[in-house]
């Protein structure tokens, strides 16, 4: 295993190349869709074989990671040799790439492919590789167990393109890793950039357009300050966050932090006038590229939330915000264990592609395992429990009408956060479809069975929860995960189950109202005592057309949501849009007579 030294040594060298070849083309706008998998696989015997990704059409795997246990060692570091992979592009029959997936790990670390600034993270039972597998028709990816494990995790990252993005081909050679054609953008001439330093109190006014390339803060009790950014005269700011939260004592590709110096190197496109206000004394050092940024490059923005105090029951929100952009990444403290908690991106409710990303348990999402910590790397770090971060650089999340990141935590806690995301100039009324806040009530779990204990064996009980749907997605997932002993910080994790979801629906007229529900898993929507969609479990998330027909006055809505393992380890949830012409006029409420509008 890599020691400490030695990845921060990798750190430090990776991270030029990193804010070269991930940070330059952040602003501009990115065309594909973002997606993720994500197992825990039990029980596994020699010669079982699990197809962990299958998928037609065009684009790349982006990131792997991996762990397992092996029963009777309590090492957590994950033995070599027992997770065997195979991939299969475009059609093979025969695997281009094949190998242990530490093998395979060890021979990404050693490739030095310029492109790709971190080819392999590999820590305390931690596998991760970020080589890019890129393939034109679709591509299979295939577990098999070479000896028992307990449990297996694995989360792969991916993105589907309109169209092939290179004719390279990652495969292995004789337990090599290497592509068969250079592909990768260009070595760009550097910029040019013009560098000043200004000093005193703040607001610091730069004057555009430009990009800035560098921003360097100086100054005692820089901890204590405040960091905001307003871009070309915006009444609120873009950057608005607690500099000991902002910069944290991180190293990574986006951030540099140094005894009294903090420095940023996400590019920051503006067109007319930067202004900074750091709330005291400071000097502010930057370095401006002086091209003059295209019509639809996007802002830089950074949000500090918090919360007073997680319930277990309901994730933590670190951003949820409209209009189009790309999400990059997150800082987050305080947040416990996440044991069973993890990530989930909403994205695109109010489109007729809604998209739904999921991973497994906290330490995972930051690319850790068995919740490890002690070191930092271009991507993602966690020098200790309460301070951790995870930059999507090598495969950043795209979103065309609305984006929430949400994250499971056990109950009691205060955490914090910062995410970091770009923000298109302000766009039109958006498309065909309206997303609503939908005031649901949730009964569950039902029928719950062959699910994962947390600390201690539980008695399940069925109840309701009030469940409200933001911008259209309802994440079913966690409020029903930690709801049994939230205050001891334990829970359950329910396997194969369904829940019961109700709302009202007060209409106007007498319509018919086409819609887009987000699912899975399958679904039976029922709409005043009769069933009007039965939508079968597909794999992954995929938008379905339906329609719901709406008498005047209060219609009672009700849908049925299972729970399987799918390929977004044990999520639940949906997500609803109406066409939004169709839909004027109609109200929501948990009881008729109530009072929502759905705009």
């Amino acid at each position: 295993m890599c020691g400490l030294a030695a990845l921060a040594v990798a750190a430090a060298s990776a991270a030029p190349s990193a804010r070269d070849s991930c940070l330059r083309d952040l602003p501009r706008p990115h065309r594909y869709a973002p997606a993720k998998n994500s197992f825990l696989l039990q029980h596994l015997r020699p010669g079982d074989r699990r197809t962990l990704l299958n998928i037609d059409g065009a684009g790349s795997v982006r990131h792997i990671w991996s762990t397992w246990s092996i029963a009777g060692d309590a090492s957590d570091t994950a033995p070599p040799g027992a997770a065997y992979l195979q991939v299969f592009v475009d059609g093979e029959k025969t695997p281009s790439i094949a190998g242990a997936i530490d093998q395979l790990c060890r021979a990404a670390e050693a490739t030095g492919e310029k492109y790709v600034p971190f080819p392999a993270f590999i820590y305390k039972g931690a596998w991760n590789t970020y080589l890019p597998i890129f393939f034109s028709r679709g591509i299979r990816i295939e577990l098999e167990a070479r000896r028992d494990m307990d449990e297996f995790y694995t989360q792969i990252d991916y993105r589907l393109t309109p169209v092939a993005e290179t004719a390279a081909r990652l495969v292995s050679d004789h337990g090599a890793l290497k592509y068969t054609a250079a592909f990768g953008p260009a070595d760009a001439p550097p910029a040019r950039t013009s560098a000043a330093t200004l000093t005193g109190r703040g607001p610091f006014v730069i004057r555009g357009p430009g990009t800035l390339r560098r921003l360097t803060i100086r100054g005692d009790n820089l901890d204590q300050r405040t960091l905001r950014i307003w871009w070309d005269g915006d009444a609120q700011p873009a950057v608005d966050a607690p500099i000991r939260y902002f910069f944290a004592d991180f190293n990574n590709a986006a951030i540099e932090t140094r005894p009294g110096e903090r420095t940023c190197f996400f590019p920051m496109p503006f067109r007319g006038e930067a202004r900074i206000d750091i709330d005291g004394p400071a000097s502010v050092e930057y370095e401006l590229d002086k091209t003059p940024p295209a019509a639809d490059e996007a802002y830089f923005h950074a949000a500090f939330r918090d919360s007073d105090r997680t319930l277990g029951y309901a994730q933590y929100l670190a951003l949820a915000v409209r209009g189009e952009g790309l999400f990059v990444g997150m800082n987050l403290f305080d947040s416990g264990h996440n044991h069973g908690g993890g990530d989930a991106a909403l994205i695109d409710a109010d489109s007729d592609s809604p998209r739904m990303l999921h991973g497994i348990c906290g330490e995972d999402y930051f690319s850790f395992a068995w919740h490890h910590t002690g070191t930092m790397t271009p991507l993602t770090g966690a020098p200790v429990h309460e301070r951790r971060y995870r930059l999507h650089l090598e495969n950043p999340y795209p979103f065309h009408q609305s984006f929430q990141f949400l994250f499971g935590m056990f109950a009691g806690l205060h955490p914090k956060s910062v995410a970091f995301w770009y923000q298109a100039p302000a766009a039109g009324e958006g498309g065909e479809w309206l997303a609503p806040e939908i005031p649901w009530q949730a009964l569950g779990p039902l029928g719950a069975g062959g699910g994962v204990s947390i600390k201690e064996p539980v008695t399940l009980r069925e109840q309701w929860q009030d469940a409200p749907m933001r911008f259209g997605f309802l994440d079913v997932t966690y409020l029903f995960r930690h709801y049994i002993y939230t205050d001891s910080g334990t829970g359950f994790v329910p396997g194969a189950s369904h829940t019961n979801l109700r709302t009202f629906v007060d209409s106007p007229t007498a319509r018919n109202v086409p819609a887009i529900l987000g699912h899975d898993d399958a679904v039976v929507l029922t709409m005043n005592g009769k069933t009007v969609a039965t939508l079968p479990a597909r794999e992954g998330f995929h938008g379905s057309r339906t329609e719901l027909p709406l008498r005047a006055g209060w219609n009672s809505l009700e849908v049925t949501l299972a729970n399987e393992e799918n390929v977004d380890w044990r999520w639940c949830g949906l997500s609803l849009a109406f066409e939004k012409t169709a839909a004027r006029g109609v109200r929501f409420s948990t009881s008729a007579g109530g009072e929502s509008d759905a705009r």
